[in-house]
């Protein structure tokens, strides 16, 4: 919404192809005068850093989301940052244009209240298992202080 008002062209890079550009498509459709510069599927792989650096600088973007899912986003944000000449801001987004573009269902509402969502997406995505083990290591660790 801020990025329509203020005129800050936005660039949506990652998640399974097709699923940017149909982001871009109910953004643009949820917030008139959003100024999608470009979308790209792209690929976290370090040898694709080069051409996916290119094509967001071409596009002018000040914001890019980038959906490739942690952490690769964010090491894909960190080993580029320096390289992204008109980006101002780059944001990892995860599954969100999943759930934008309707391809990810949100839980139901009571679940949302009650804490649960992530039950209800390991019930829709039960291959995540493993990766939803580290959450309460996490959380054990930070009560623990370190």
């Amino acid at each position: 919404e801020r990025a329509a008002a203020r005129g800050w062209p936005l660039f949506l890079l990652g998640a399974a192809p097709g699923v940017a550009e149909a982001a871009a498509a109910v953004l643009s459709g949820r917030y008139p005068g959003l100024r999608v510069a470009g979308t790209w599927a792209g690929s976290p792989d370090p040898a694709a850093d080069a051409a996916i650096v290119a094509r967001v600088n071409a596009s002018g973007a000040a914001l890019l989301y980038v959906a490739y899912g942690a952490p690769r986003q964010d090491k894909w944000i960190a080993r580029n940052r320096d390289a992204l000449t008109t980006v101002r801001v780059a944001i990892g987004v995860g599954g969100s244009l999943d759930f934008i573009t309707g391809r990810a269902v949100r839980a139901p509402r009571w679940m949302q209240r009650l804490g649960l969502e992530w039950l209800h997406r390991l019930i829709k995505e039960p291959w995540r298992w493993r990766r939803m083990l580290a959450l309460p290591r996490f959380v054990w660790r930070v009560l623990q202080g370190g």
